[in-house]
């Protein structure tokens, strides 16, 4: 899948709710990246793992990140160091898990 250019990913990030354009030189690809507060760690672990099923599933691994009660996805597209639509399935995939357990 190519890598999108920079007016892409800006048109594809508008269609996302929350997440944001990480471009930190620490992290050297840019990513998408969202974060939670869930009510307990509980709650954390089972989105974990629905996020975990959700990738598996589209064949993508974002990197998740739990600390108790938040989590913080990064979804980037390792094999184009860069954002491709994939990443974008797959945090809209994330939003649609997310809206249906918390509407």
């Amino acid at each position: 899948m190519p890598k999108l250019n920079p007016a892409d990913v800006q048109h594809a990030l508008a269609s996302l709710t929350g997440w944001s354009l990480d471009t930190d030189a620490q992290h050297k690809p840019p990513c998408l990246h969202k974060s939670w507060k869930l009510p307990s760690f509980d709650t954390a672990v089972a989105r974990f793992n629905q996020i975990a099923q959700l990738a598996k599933e589209q064949d993508h691994h974002p990197e998740v990140l739990s600390s108790y009660t938040h989590l913080h996805v990064r979804v980037w597209t390792h094999d184009v160091s860069g954002l491709t639509e994939k990443d974008f399935k797959l945090a809209h995939s994330i939003d649609v898990l997310f809206a249906e357990t918390h509407p």
